[in-house]
């Protein structure tokens, strides 16, 4: 399907759908019942481990491993022709630069309030077209940076996909766990990195030999 422009479109369409369902039946029914039940969390160990959760996807880790993919691909493929290597690092560099750069103009144009104004002053949904930090909660930048990422890798080692696709799922819990996102943030984060990793990966593998 990765390769096959027609079925990924279709699946991307699929996916975009369920998406917007849940970001609604979320944003209505259930993201405050959680976010306040997650702040009552605060000063506990499972806001210690979110924390620790939620480093693993910062920005300047996940930047060092775009830019670190970007240039060794790239002398990789210009000194020894492409290869499988050199896709590889390629698919994680478009992938998480990708999913970086929309996943910036998304948050800035939805200012969606984070969970800490509602807790200050009630604020809760869309401001629009917003820089401040506190008006930046849609989507989740940690979520979809470590979506992207894992999505890339789990496509590249299929027989180990579970492994990094858990550590994206305890890097989306743990946001909202930490009270800096509601949960429509972060599956609207995850889908964002989904389907940057799989277009990416179809840009970058669909005239690759099978067996390369």
């Amino acid at each position: 399907m990765l390769r096959d422009s027609k079925k990924l479109a279709r699946y991307t369409f699929i996916t975009s759908i369920i998406t917007l369902i849940a970001i609604v039946l979320f944003y209505q029914y259930f993201d405050l019942s959680i976010a306040q039940s997650a702040h009552t969390l605060k000063r506990t160990f499972l806001v210690t481990i979110g924390k620790g959760s939620s480093a693993l996807a910062s920005g300047h880790v996940i930047l060092s491993i775009t830019v670190a993919s970007l240039i060794t691909g790239a002398c990789d493929a210009v000194v020894n022709g492409p290869s499988m290597r050199s896709r590889s690092l390629l698919l994680i560099a478009l992938a998480t630069g990708t999913a970086m750069l929309i996943g910036d103009e998304l948050k800035w144009f939805f200012g969606r309030c984070r969970p800490l104004l509602f807790f200050e002053d009630g604020s809760y949904g869309f401001t629009w077209f917003s820089e401040k930090y506190l008006h930046n909660s849609f989507p989740s930048g940690h979520t979809l940076r470590i979506f992207s990422l894992t999505c890339a890798v789990a496509m590249l080692l299929p027989k180990k996909r579970y492994i990094p696709l858990i550590l994206a799922v305890l890097v989306g819990v743990s946001r909202v766990v930490v009270g800096k996102h509601y949960p429509s943030d972060v599956i609207f984060g995850a889908f964002i990195g989904m389907t940057c990793a799989a277009w990416s990966y179809y840009f970058i593998f669909k005239d690759a030999p099978t067996t390369d």
